[in-house]
């Protein structure tokens, strides 16, 4: 759960920018430098070398990309990774033209090289060393090392915007399977998740036709509950006694005794 919480894009922005500055100046300065007499033989700009491309561009083109996503990841895990990438681009700045000595003869290790500055004295050619190669990938690594750790910390902030998106997906999702009629089912209680009409109709408020409703009625009363328990009994007869209108009551006498001769009633009564 920690790992999928995601963070603002704006903790990493600095450091991500940095990274991605100063990659894109260790790729590019060691080709533009001879321009201005600045950075290591051949003096001629834009000149190839093995030196030059694995030794300046592609670990310069690595940082700059992964300090990109650094600035606009909100992924932790991703943007650790690329972190640690950008790291080893900076290491390679520093000690890269130390390692390409280790690799066998075979891979033409000789001819990666940086070359001699073109400047001359002591304080030049150590500032040309620091500004294109030690001193770049020292930076790249010094924020490379504090993205990855502030993407490793998850803030309290960031686990309650999480649980407010999730919550705010799910309502989109369940809102979204009403309106393009895939969710009809749910209403009819034709869902082959039970859970799901369940859920609609605690949210909606509605009657899920095959779900137990022991002593609940499907429609309410229209009939305020103090007037449910009055019983009403018409009297077909106006002049009926309040004795013959009560519950316990007959309407008509039970006998009556008519003139002799006749056995029923006359009409009318």
């Amino acid at each position: 759960m920690a790992g999928s919480v995601r963070i603002p894009r704006s903790r990493n922005a600095l450091s991500g920018f940095i990274i991605l500055v100063l990659g894109a100046w260790g790729a590019v300065a060691p080709y533009a430098g001879p321009y201005y007499g600045f950075g290591f033989t051949p003096d001629h700009a834009w000149q190839y070398t093995p030196g030059r491309l694995y030794l300046s561009a592609i670990p310069g083109a690595v940082a700059a990309l992964t300090g990109l996503i650094v600035m606009l990841t909100r992924s932790r895990w991703f943007g650790s990774l690329c972190a640690f990438i950008a790291a080893l681009a900076g290491v390679w700045f520093i000690a890269g033209a130390a390692l390409v000595r280790l690799l066998p003869a075979s891979f033409h290790a000789g001819s990666v090289q940086v070359g001699t500055p073109i400047e001359t004295g002591l304080t030049r050619i150590t500032l040309t060393q620091l500004g294109l190669y030690t001193g770049v990938g020292a930076i790249i690594v010094f924020f490379a090392a504090i993205a990855m750790g502030r993407f490793s910390v998850a803030a309290h902030k960031d686990h309650v915007r999480a649980a407010e998106l999730e919550e705010a997906q799910d309502r989109a999702e369940r809102a979204g399977r009403f309106a393009d009629g895939s969710g009809l089912g749910l209403i009819y209680g034709t869902s082959p998740d039970p859970s799901l009409a369940t859920d609609y109709a605690s949210d909606a408020g509605q009657y899920v036709p095959g779900q137990s409703y022991a002593g609940q009625s499907q429609y309410p009363s229209q009939y305020p509950p103090d007037l449910d328990s009055i019983e009403v009994y018409p009297s077909a007869d106006p002049g009926a006694t309040t004795e013959q209108q009560q519950p316990g009551g007959s309407q008509y006498p039970t006998t009556q005794t008519y003139p002799s001769g006749q056995a029923h009633p006359p009409a009318g009564q």
